[in-house]
């Protein structure tokens, strides 16, 4: 169960100092600043086990304890909103911020990530798992991505989600707002090769082959331009699902994500205010063989709200 009351967390700043709320908004990005004041305000919060209710300053190595459950330190969604779900499949939408699971990070980086942040990160697949105790991820979205994913709920189920997402039995589409409202093409498909730093998690986009790197394959159509404020949405399908492969490659071809912190352009998301990137999995079809278990989804289409992926720019 995911829902720490309390962590310990030593401060590590190259600083000499640091205002204490700066320390944690960042260290828990999704924190609200008015819940974190009001914990401050509540002496909820210790700094070298005194209670305070003021935003002092603190140091590298003083130890921080906090009182707030981890549905307010990382604004967990209470409840969950499932899409679709019956005795094989689970689909769920996971929200911005959200880990999918922790494959995020390897056994080293996860274990400094529980450190930094003084105890296990929650992610949707806890979350999940806390409604449903037999269901398996099959698939995941980045952090910073929002959509619908998919879960099993027995064993058969996993194998034939698994297989399916290689075989392409299953279609994913992507909304996707981008700089940039002019196009030489307003529908296309991209055939690149991607290679990830494993030290700093950023992916480089080749037109031809390198040591280590991997086919991916995008294809986008153009759905709406406004030249006004000069961005576009984008229907995006991958026929590969490589980490970070959109968001790479609308940055390779001068179309990044707005919002996007790793592949976009700060002056870009500062003009729309976005800071997390714009980017939704928001439709799922399927096409199993008549020998699946599964091939009486080919008849649902799972879909997310408009309201979540409906956006307005610059208004």
């Amino acid at each position: 169960m995911y829902n720490s009351i309390m962590r310990k967390i030593y401060v590590k700043t190259k600083q000499e100092t640091i205002v204490l709320s700066n320390y944690l908004l960042n260290i828990f990005p999704n924190l609200k600043k008015s819940v974190l004041f009001k914990a401050i305000r509540n002496k909820d919060i210790r700094v070298n086990e005194i209670k305070t209710s003021k935003d002092i300053m603190v140091k590298n190595d003083d130890l921080v304890t906090i009182y707030i459950t981890d549905t307010f330190l990382f604004n967990l969604p209470k409840p969950l909103k499932y899409i679709y779900h019956d005795d094989n499949i689970i689909a769920v939408y996971k929200p911005q911020g959200l880990l999918s699971n922790t494959e995020y990070y390897d056994n080293e980086n996860l274990s400094e990530n529980d450190n930094r942040i003084g105890g296990a990160e929650p992610t949707l697949e806890a979350l999940v798992t806390n409604d449903f105790p037999n269901a398996r991820i099959c698939h995941r979205l980045d952090r910073n991505t929002c959509g619908i994913v998919l879960f099993s709920s027995n064993d058969e189920a996993y194998s034939e989600l698994i297989e399916s997402f290689k075989r392409g039995y299953i279609t994913k589409e992507y909304i996707a707002y981008v700089s940039n409202a002019n196009f030489e093409h307003d529908s296309l498909v991209l055939e690149n090769y991607i290679l990830k730093d494993p030290k700093t998690g950023y992916s480089i986009v080749y037109d031809t082959p390198v040591r280590n790197s991997q086919k991916i394959i995008t294809s986008y159509t153009v759905l709406e331009k406004n030249h006004n404020m000069d961005y576009a949405i984008l229907s995006i399908l991958i026929p590969t699902g490589k980490t970070h492969q959109i968001r790479a490659q609308m940055k390779q071809i001068n179309h990044p994500i707005i919002g996007d912190s790793k592949y976009g352009k700060n002056e870009i998301n500062k003009k729309f205010r976005m800071y997390q990137q714009m980017l939704f999995a928001y439709r799922y079809a399927f096409d199993f063989p008549n020998t699946s278990v599964l091939h009486y989804l080919n008849n649902i289409l799972l879909k997310l709200d408009e309201e979540i992926y409906i956006k307005k720019l610059g208004e």
